[in-house]
């Protein structure tokens, strides 16, 4: 009933229990008691689960090696969720970046350019005009018919 969205007061009373309290612990209590069972046989599950996926991939295998694509995607399917389910891909590579490396990085680079000559901003600027292709060489002329 508390999966299904009831409020403690409607359990209690509908269970017998005295108040909404003692339903809210009893069930609380019984959700912990499930997880914990099922940490306890996720090992146990995990094969039953990779058992289940062996005998699909075998029921697909001679099909999917004949060329039924179906089949195929079937057994591709086997293999990525056993894939998954073992944890056999590669993990996954995170890099951190803190601002304390970042203020090291600009620091290096600053050193390195300290004896470079500063550069005068015109030079960065071509005069208008200078060297610049004809902006109609960029059009197509259409062929004649």
């Amino acid at each position: 009933m508390a999966i299904a969205g009831a409020d403690w007061e409607t359990i209690a009373r509908a269970l017998g229990y005295a108040s909404r309290g003692a339903a809210c612990a009893d069930v609380t209590r019984a959700l912990e008691a499930a997880t914990a069972e099922m940490t306890r046989n996720v090992e146990v599950l995990r094969h039953k689960e990779v058992a289940r996926l062996d005998r699909l991939q075998q029921a697909f295998w001679a099909a999917a090696l004949k060329g039924d694509e179906g089949a195929a995607r079937t057994v591709f399917g086997c293999i990525d969720r056993r894939v998954k389910l073992l944890r056999l891909e590669p993990a996954q590579r995170h890099e951190v970046v803190t601002m304390s490396a970042i203020e090291a990085e600009i620091a290096r680079l600053e050193e390195e350019h300290a004896g470079l000559a500063p550069l005068d901003p015109d030079d960065l600027i071509e005069p208008a005009g200078a060297d610049l292709p004809d902006p109609g060489s960029f059009i197509q002329q259409a062929p004649d018919s």
